[in-house]
C-alpha cells in the first residue's frame, strides 16, 4: 500500500468530523512530533561512548573504563637512539 493510499484513506475517514475536532486532531499530532524530536535531542546530548558503558563488561563511567583502558598499556619495544 502506497504512501498516498494511506493518506487519502485516512482522509476518507476524518472528512466526516467536525472542524474543531480536525483541529483537536492537528494539535495532538503536532504535540507527538515535537515530543519525538525532544527525545531524539536528549538522546544526541548524552556521550558519544557512554552507550558502550556496559559492553565493556565495566561499572563505570566511559572517562573511567578509557583510564583504565590506557593504565594497562605495557609497551615492550625498545626504542633504539640514532
Amino acid at each position: 500500500m502506497s504512501a498516498s493510499s494511506v493518506i487519502d484513506m485516512y482522509m476518507q475517514v476524518l472528512s466526516s468530523l467536525s472542524d474543531d475536532e480536525k483541529l483537536d486532531l492537528i494539535v495532538k499530532l503536532t504535540n507527538s512530533l515535537r515530543q519525538k524530536r525532544k527525545k531524539k535531542i536528549e538522546k544526541t546530548d548524552m556521550s558519544v561512548f557512554d552507550c558502550f558503558h556496559e559492553d565493556w563488561g565495566g561499572e563505570g563511567s566511559s572517562e573511567e573504563v578509557a583510564d583504565a583502558l590506557r593504565k594497562a598499556r605495557h609497551f615492550e619495544r625498545e626504542v633504539t637512539s640514532w
